[in-house]
């Protein structure tokens, strides 16, 4: 998506027709106060809409095709590992930034309330798959 410039430029506007409305006295030149208070302003809205796109698009992801995301426990920066209902099971999914792998099922709705560790909730479903 491309965003207009023009907003930006009617901005600049603004904020530099003043300077140049007024009649120059001797020895004085073009000021660059509104171009530099400008330039720190969209400096500063940089952070904001990484912050406000982190936020808003990092919500939920979209259930598709009757596949539903249940929980997720991050384990990295790019490592986590996901419960997604898939029809009448969950399939518990140790995603990586390179592969998704299958760690193992569980029934519909038997998901622990709340483990007190991921290293229970990884045997528990370890013990299933094993045991299948």
């Amino acid at each position: 998506m491309m965003f207009s410039r023009w907003p930006i430029c009617c901005l600049l506007f603004a904020l530099t027709a003043g300077a140049h409305a007024k009649p120059a006295a001797a020895g004085d030149g073009p000021s660059l106060l509104p171009l530099v208070i400008v330039l720190v302003l969209v400096l500063a809205l940089i952070p904001v809409a990484v912050w406000l796109l982190k936020r808003l698009g990092g919500a939920a992801p979209a259930s598709v095709a009757g596949l539903h995301v249940i929980a997720q426990l991050p384990l990295g920066p790019r490592e986590r590992v996901v419960i997604v209902e898939a029809g009448d099971r969950w399939l518990v999914l140790g995603v990586t930034a390179a592969s998704i792998n299958r760690i193992g099922t569980l029934p519909k709705g038997e998901a622990p309330a709340a483990p007190a560790n991921f290293a229970s909730l990884l045997s528990t479903a370890r013990d299933r798959w094993v045991n299948k």
